[in-house]
């Protein structure tokens, strides 16, 4: 970088600073009344559903007490809410709420393979309460970050709906106040505009070269840490490609249709590229960003074990934990050692999973676990999520939640698949080739395979053992529907899906249950499950280590 761009980043990195540490003055002080300050957030948050289909259907008015709104609301999920988003998409009418919106942001659902969540300006408002304190945060705690530039994960999409939704679907720039809009244009490492290529291997591809020749970068933020590591594989594996950019300036093929977008040049870092060895190793990494100084990412539950490897990568960076961010909205963030609750974005109600009581945010007590029920500014009230939190303190009146695990399906590297979903794939391949399907296995990565992967589990006889490449083939067709699989294969954090046929497949799952404690006769066959890979039974470690199908299509 030159001399004015180094001094127009730090100019950028003083002037968030400032402004963050306003937001976060503003929640520690909102921390000390956090039901006055649920209240109000209630109470803005309905004036801007009456008028709206949803306003009607709820009998809601905006002076309606909490208790009033519990009343007429039933705890709800996002099929509760479908029709009514898929006609407000289609007509612009006004169903879940008046305020107005320009952008349906996609995820995985279970019942419906899309879920297309409203982000409408009050929801978007309502999140940025969250982002400021946590950013300023992170500048108090990592000063490091205060230089250098930063990679920010943003949105992406799997490469066969691009064509199907907005530019701004992509731009996640557009989610953020103009201030916060100057500063990611003007301090981050990789453009937005490389979500935009025509596949996710290819925004892939132009990130990496972005990443490789920003030797200033200080701070690195994905989601799961296998994003990050598959970002690694990708420079890797594509070295000489990488490096010819960096050279000369210009995309090469297969990873040419950003022509709009100035690809990087930094010559030096070619040159290493070049006489490296192709081993991912922390002197690799400190090479490459010798200012690292904070990498962000999941590391609890599944994501545990790679996040400790990613850090393992990385030993002269930091390592912080991400708070529970969903895209139907905040939850928590980082603050210092904790997670507080983000009391000043949505009004929060939690199931107290050990007697089922719903409970507000001010009548939390330390060592409950509970999931989290929303009411967020884009209309979607009282929405349930699928996880369990526990409470570990309070920041004032405000509790801290630690993220636990999901409370059903499987999540290893952000795929999110549903019992569900394992339920219809389990139907799907009933009786194709003589197959009984038992259930879906979450496999994580091991000596094995190198990535995780799923694999259905069944009983069968030749005929289907002879067809076991064709229905793995089949297998992963029928996960590819599913979003955020589809993405995480794009991006090489999941293997390819495979069928684990055996002659004795419900014998295997009993015995792997007693194995692990399990009383025979209370032995419940479950959809999905998570075996981790010390606990595979040997026919199913056999069939994984003779199998090439997997690791040819990963």
């Amino acid at each position: 970088m030159s001399a004015l761009q180094n001094l127009t980043t730090s100019l950028l990195h003083f002037a968030s600073a400032t402004l963050t540490r306003q937001g976060a003055k503003k929640f520690v002080e909102a921390s000390r009344d956090i039901e006055t300050l649920q209240r109000n957030i209630l109470k803005d948050t309905l004036a801007q559903v009456v008028g709206s289909e949803s306003a009607r259907k709820h009998s809601l008015t905006a002076d309606m007490s909490v208790e009033d709104f519990q009343k007429n609301v039933p705890i709800t999920d996002y099929d509760y809410w479908h029709d009514m988003i898929v006609e407000q998409q289609k007509t612009g009418k006004p169903m879940l709420s008046t305020a107005s919106c320009d952008r349906y942001q996609p995820t995985s659902g279970s019942t419906s393979k899309i879920k297309w969540i409203p982000y409408t300006r009050p929801f978007l408002d309502q999140a940025d309460e969250a982002i400021s304190p946590w950013m300023s945060d992170l500048y108090a705690n990592f000063p490091g970050i205060k230089k250098g530039r930063h990679y920010w994960s943003l949105s992406w999409v799997p490469s066969d709906l691009r064509d199907a939704v907005s530019d701004s679907i992509n731009d996640d720039l557009q989610l953020l106040p103009w201030w916060k809009r100057l500063f990611m244009a003007g301090t981050m490492a990789v453009p937005e505009g490389v979500s935009r290529a025509e596949s996710s291997e290819e925004s892939f591809f132009a990130t990496s070269c972005y990443l490789v020749a920003a030797t200033d970068l200080s701070f690195i933020s994905v989601w799961s840490p296998t994003f990050a590591m598959s970002l690694l594989q990708m420079m890797q594996e594509h070295r000489e490609k990488i490096a010819q950019v960096l050279d000369t300036g210009t995309w090469v093929a297969p990873f040419d249709s950003l022509k709009d977008l100035q690809a990087p040049v930094n010559k030096q870092a070619a040159a290493y590229l070049r006489q490296w060895d192709g081993e991912v190793t922390p002197a690799f990494t400190k090479a490459i960003w010798p200012k690292l100084a904070l990498i962000s990412s999941w590391d609890t539950s599944s994501s545990k074990g790679w996040a400790e490897k990613l850090h393992a990568l990385f030993p002269h960076s930091g390592f912080q934990g991400k708070g529970l961010f969903a895209t139907e909205g905040v939850v928590t963030f980082p603050m210092g050692d904790d997670y507080p609750l983000a009391a000043s974005s949505h009004f929060y109600e939690f199931e107290d999973l050990d007697t089922n009581e719903i409970i507000c945010s001010w009548d939390l007590k330390q060592g409950m676990r509970v999931r989290p029920i929303m009411t967020t500014g884009n209309g979607l009230l009282r929405y349930a999520t699928k996880d369990m939190l526990e409470v570990t303190g309070f920041i004032n009146e405000c509790p801290a939640l630690r993220f636990i695990s999901r409370i059903d399906g499987v999540d290893m590297v952000g795929e999110k698949l549903s019992p569900d979903s394992a339920v219809k794939l389990i139907d799907h391949f009933s009786g194709v080739k003589g197959m009984s399907p038992v259930t879906l296995l979450a496999l994580p990565s091991s000596d094995v395979r190198s990535k995780p992967l799923y694999a259905l589990l069944c009983n069968g006889g030749s005929e289907a053992e002879a067809a076991r490449d064709e229905l793995s083939a089949l297998l992963e067709e029928q996960l590819c529907q599913h979003f955020h699989y589809k993405l995480a294969r794009e991006l090489g954090q999941l293997g390819h899906a495979e069928m684990l046929i055996v002659p004795d497949a419900m014998e295997v799952y009993t015995e792997h249950k007693i194995a692990g404690g399990m009383v025979a006769g209370n032995i419940k066959i479950e959809p999905l499950v998570l075996w981790q890979s010390d606990q595979l039974p040997t026919a199913i470690r056999a069939i994984l280590q003779n199998s090439n199908a997997a690791e040819a299509g990963a």
